[in-house]
């Protein structure tokens, strides 16, 4: 399972914030809204820079986002990682030995029980919650997570994070790293971790 040396994921959807991420201190990038074509090389290029790329199963153009589509991105493309807010396609990363990445969006409390009841039967090596600014129901899941016999499952935060503060809070309410799309601020938090 790939572990997270930074605190924060850049979230990328366009080859010109790509080329920055390469130039940048920050280690693991997650693609998304990527056309297929594109993706070798810039798998390559991350690769040969000692970054990690988490592709997003569901947002990337070309490709079916079904069992199918996995297998060549763990295979072919040889990702390090999954996110999906399908379960048979964390099933077929994981069945390929890649780590895999479940979004589970948050929109009420029934989205949260069924959220458990997915995560418990998956077993996913991350879970993502949306939006981030929910970073006060860590605690509560993974409490709930821990005593259904899951164990621990490394949750991130995602969605609509716009300030090093906000980072904060997930990070301090159990969350092991934040998704999010702002270069700059993803560095920040590089430069200049939380004391």
């Amino acid at each position: 399972m790939t572990t997270f040396s930074q605190p924060v994921l850049l979230a990328v959807s366009q080859v010109k914030d790509f080329e920055k991420f390469i130039r940048s201190p920050l280690d693991i990038c997650i693609l998304m809204d990527i056309h297929v074509n594109l993706l070798p090389s810039m798998m390559h290029m991350a690769h040969d820079a000692g970054k990690k790329i988490f592709l997003h199963a569901d947002l990337l153009r070309g490709i079916s986002a079904d069992e199918y589509g996995c297998e060549y991105i763990c295979q072919r493309l040889r990702t390090d990682g999954i996110i999906s807010t399908k379960a048979r396609i964390l099933e077929t990363a994981r069945r390929n030995r890649t780590a895999s990445i479940l979004r589970l969006f948050l929109i009420d409390s029934k989205s949260l029980e069924k959220g458990i009841v997915l995560i418990e039967s998956l077993r996913p090596d991350y879970v993502e919650l949306l939006p981030g600014l929910a970073w006060e129901i860590i605690p509560e899941l993974k409490a709930r997570l821990a005593a259904s016999g899951t164990g621990e499952i490394p949750l991130l935060c995602g969605g609509l994070i716009r300030t090093p503060q906000q980072i904060d809070r997930c990070l301090a309410a159990g969350a092991c790293a934040v998704t999010l799309s702002d270069l700059r601020l993803a560095e920040s938090r590089i430069a200049y971790p939380p004391s």
